[in-house]
């Protein structure tokens, strides 16, 4: 089973906050089961920090996505990638 499979089970059997915030990214993009996404969507308007935290998360996918990719410095994304090789860099 996947990781998200394992997390979609989870939300489909206790719905706690950490199960709904693991599967947003899921739910943002449609691509949970219809079931599940009725769940998630249940939660979000019963639990108000879920619902302030899924209206924040989408806030910065819009706004990220509309970032040009032209405008980020040279030296700040080499800086980036540097700290991303560093952070996963087999030891």
């Amino acid at each position: 089973m996947s990781h998200v499979m394992g997390r979609m089970m989870r939300v489909l059997g206790k719905r706690s906050c950490e199960d709904v915030v693991a599967v947003l990214q899921e739910y943002f993009e449609g691509s949970l089961e219809p079931r599940l996404a009725k769940i998630i969507e249940r939660h979000l308007k019963d639990c108000p920090d879920c619902e302030a935290f899924a209206r924040t998360y989408a806030t910065v996918i819009k706004l990220t996505g509309e970032l040009p990719v032209e405008h980020i410095p040279d030296e700040l994304r080499m800086r980036v990638r540097r700290a991303l090789r560093e952070r996963f860099a087999p030891e």
